[in-house]
């Protein structure tokens, strides 16, 4: 091995405390330091850059790359532009109002003046931008070119790079009433046509013209349009109220409910009176049936036999032959020739009256109450003919009852739904009103302004001071203004610089190769304990090859800088703590053969050489070297102990 490596062993402690404890002080060798520098330097940005040097010139030369082969697949692009001069509208002031006086003792008004005209310019600006004057334009420039609208014109394209301005820009010039409107494209007739529309319809804008009678028109039309509105509303709301009242019956709501209640109250008292009537005739009609023990029909059948005469006439002649037989009776047996006479008629005469009352009453006389039959004297059938009127008038009291029922349970529904109805009636009428008076408010304004006089005022046209054009170099051609090859170039080579030193930084915070004493330090953030410079010196012989000689005298040479290093080292580990030495200290590492014998050898003697006792235990179970280096056995060791319980002082061995 070589005296000088670029890579160097560091032991540092967890406490965060400098070392310059007043009992010693760290030990230092510039020859220790590969690159000579200072242990408190810091690693810088352009030290890391120069040290990633290579990774920083790939970025910056692929990205180079990169935009080269970008900018040329561009597609050329022109660039045309035009100036106008923009004439404000002159100020006015009111009747009662005079201009603005100069300043006493000679003050300028020049900031103010330059404020408003900026302010103006900044207006117009906004108006030559505006979606309703560029619509009026876009119809023209869309008859040969449909693809532009109002969002390719003012916003960016897609594809153009961040330093690219709009494809449409319009900017008024410094300390002048001048704007150039330029256009930007692929197509050199199409950039000259669309500039060539646009000036044309700002030049127009600008013709005299009456803003005033175009306000009022625009007012105008905005009522027209209301009143249109209105007009329309009206015929639906009267259709409502028409079928409202066709519906339900009424003119009025107001009408209509006095004449529900006055119907109400008629239809309780009809209904009143007709039960009175129907419990009087029904009383009248069991008492005139109890008086004549007939039925109604058979009343009927009765007051029918004592219409027909001949009926009647039979009848009389049966009474009086009925009398006969009873006086003759009284004077002679039931024998006798007279009684037997009177008996032959009386069987002569039944079959007549039996006969004429079949012919009346369509029936069997036999089923009929002989009641019905017999004689019916006038007051009889003065009962029978009331008996016969109560049951009409009886069920006519029914049906009228149940006319009036039914009445007013068509009564009571629509007393149900005609609330809801009155509502919407108030509510149709309450729109139509509304609508009316919106209505009339607005064609008397309408008819107002139409007679209002309006001056007319004339603004100043602009002026077109350059026309449409697209530059071209002393050949004639066209100059195209994209790509930009030596601008492209340049700010992709800062972008690739800037991503290179971003690449170099990445990389050199997830680096994990330590090469100098600072960059431990600068990863660590820990105090720097000692620096052992790598030498061949550390190579210690086993016992078969090296000499038999003392201890201190088995290695190195006296004053060598590797022995000084494991000094100074051991100096800073015993004023690590001021309030006591530290009396044990652990060397181990994460891999296998990082030198943690030679340095805990090399440790334990710098102590020893220094006048201290030193108990060096080799805790490396698996792949013990220290015994080698001393050249002792290796039978009794850390794991008697700790597995047999042996007696420590039995295993220590001592080397002079």
């Amino acid at each position: 091995m070589k005296n000088r490596k670029l890579s160097q062993l560091s032991i540092v402690n967890n406490q965060r405390k400098p070392l310059n404890s007043s009992g010693g002080t760290l030990y230092y060798d510039a020859d220790l330091y590969s690159f000579g520098h200072n242990l408190e330097e810091k690693p810088n940005f352009f030290k890391i850059l120069w040290k990633r040097a290579l990774a920083v010139l790939g970025v910056t030369t692929a990205v180079t790359a990169g935009v080269y082969l970008w900018t040329i697949n561009q597609t050329p692009e022109y660039k045309g532009s035009f100036q106008i001069l923009v004439e404000t509208p002159p100020q006015t002031f009111p009747p009662q109002t005079s201009p603005p006086q100069p300043p006493a003792n000679g003050e300028r008004l020049e900031s103010n003046s330059e404020k408003k005209a900026d302010l103006d310019y900044y207006s117009q600006l906004e108006i030559l931008q505006s979606p309703k004057l560029m619509s009026g334009i876009l119809k023209g420039i869309q008859t040969r070119y449909p693809e532009v609208t109002y969002d390719s014109l003012f916003n960016k394209k897609t594809g153009q790079t961040f330093w690219q301005n709009d494809t449409l820009a319009i900017n008024p010039l410094k300390q002048t009433r001048i704007f150039e409107v330029s256009y930007q494209g692929a197509e050199p007739q199409k950039v000259q046509f669309v500039l060539e529309k646009i000036a044309e319809g700002y030049l127009k804008y600008s013709l005299p013209e009456d803003v005033q009678g175009q306000e009022r028109e625009q007012q105008l039309k905005l009522i027209q349009e209301q009143i249109a509105i209105l007009e329309k509303k009206l015929p639906p709301i009267k259709q409502g109220i028409e079928k409202l009242q066709q519906q339900y019956n009424f003119i009025d709501p107001q009408l209509q409910t006095q004449y529900l209640a006055q119907q109400n109250s008629q239809l309780q008292s009809q209904k009143l009176e007709t039960q009175a009537q129907l419990l009087q005739q029904e009383s009248q009609y069991q008492a005139l049936q109890k008086q004549l023990g007939l039925k109604p029909e058979q009343a009927l059948l009765a007051s029918a036999l004592s219409q027909s005469p001949q009926y009647q006439g039979l009848l009389q002649e049966l009474l009086e032959l009925e009398t006969k037989i009873a006086i003759e009776s009284a004077r002679f047996k039931g024998t006798a020739p007279q009684i037997q006479a009177l008996l032959d008629q009386r069987s002569q005469l039944l079959p007549l009256l039996e006969k004429e009352a079949k012919n009346i009453l369509g029936s069997n006389t036999n089923q009929v109450d002989p009641n019905i039959i017999r004689f019916q004297d006038s007051v009889r059938m003065g009962l029978i003919q009331q008996l016969v009127l109560t049951a009409n008038n009886i069920e006519m009291l029914k049906v009228r009852q149940e006319v009036l029922e039914k009445a007013n349970q068509e009564f009571n529904q629509y007393s149900q739904v005609f609330p809801g109805v009155f509502g919407q009636y108030n509510d149709l009428q309450q729109q139509l009103k509304t609508t009316n008076t919106q209505l009339t408010e607005l064609t008397n304004k309408s008819q107002e302004m139409q007679l209002q006089f309006v001056p007319k005022v004339k603004p100043q046209p602009w002026e077109l001071i350059a026309p449409p054009r697209i530059p071209s170099n002393i050949n004639g051609e066209l100059i195209t203004v994209s790509p930009n090859l030596p601008l492209n170039l340049a700010l992709g080579g800062l972008v690739g610089l800037f991503l290179g030193a971003i690449t170099a930084q990445i990389l050199e915070r997830f680096n994990n190769v330590y090469r100098t004493t600072h960059e431990v330090t600068d990863s660590i953030s820990l105090p720097l304990l000692g620096v052992i410079p790598a030498s061949n010196e550390a190579l210690i012989l086993p016992g078969s090859v090296a000499p038999t000689i003392d201890i201190s005298d088995i290695t190195y040479p006296a004053c060598s800088p590797f022995q000084e290093a494991f000094r100074a080292l051991n100096t800073n580990l015993r004023l690590l703590n001021s309030e006591g030495s530290i009396r044990s200290c652990v060397i181990t590492s994460a891999t296998p053969a990082d030198g943690k014998s030679t340095i805990a050898m090399n440790l334990a003697q710098g102590a020893a050489a220094m006048g201290q006792r030193v108990l060096l235990v080799d805790a490396d179970l698996r792949c013990p070297r220290i015994h080698t280096l001393l050249e002792v056995t290796n039978q009794l060791g850390l794991t008697n102990i700790l597995t047999q319980k042996l007696d420590f002082k039995t295993i220590i061995k001592q080397v002079k």
